[in-house]
């Protein structure tokens, strides 16, 4: 059995090395936007303005992080399993080749993998397609997405 706490432990170190790469990221811009080199010897030079532009979005996403992390930390699990709700982690097998899908359906951190055991975890949001055909389904429930012709049937909720 995969062990959820381990996938979301591993979530949070992946977000954190996004974090300090991130706040490398928005040090450098700082420094170029500010250095003597940047100042603008024409109307046309915006190489400082650039570099400013650069920083300010690395600050936004070094919040965005922070904020993430601080989601992943505080969140709890969901009181049953019986219908599938944000919080579940989900094991869909293919009904035609029956490989499996893992879905782990978080408030943060959507479009992230997470390798654990040499099994990949998808990481969704509750807005995310995959999520929204999920939500609410139970063991046995076979569900289908719209960008595949393959159907996949719920095995295991966690």
């Amino acid at each position: 059995m995969i062990n959820k706490s381990l996938i979301k432990q591993a979530l949070i170190e992946q977000l954190e090395a996004s974090l300090t790469v991130a706040v490398q990221s928005a040090k450098h811009a700082h420094q170029d936007a500010t250095h003597e080199q940047s100042k603008a010897e024409t109307q046309y030079d915006s190489l400082g303005i650039e570099m400013a532009y650069l920083a300010e979005g690395q600050s936004k996403r070094i919040e965005a992080l922070r904020q993430e992390i601080q989601v992943l930390k505080e969140s709890i699990e969901p009181i049953s399993n019986q219908k599938i709700q944000l919080g579940h982690l989900i094991k869909l097998e293919n009904c035609n080749d029956e490989s499996v899908l893992w879905v782990y359906i978080l408030a943060v951190a959507g479009g992230n993998k997470v390798t654990l055991n040499n099994v990949d975890i998808q990481i969704v949001t509750p807005s995310a397609p995959i999520a929204k055909k999920l939500l609410k389904q139970s063991i046995d429930d076979i569900v289908s997405f719209d960008w595949q012709a393959t159907e996949y049937e719920i095995i295991e909720v966690v």
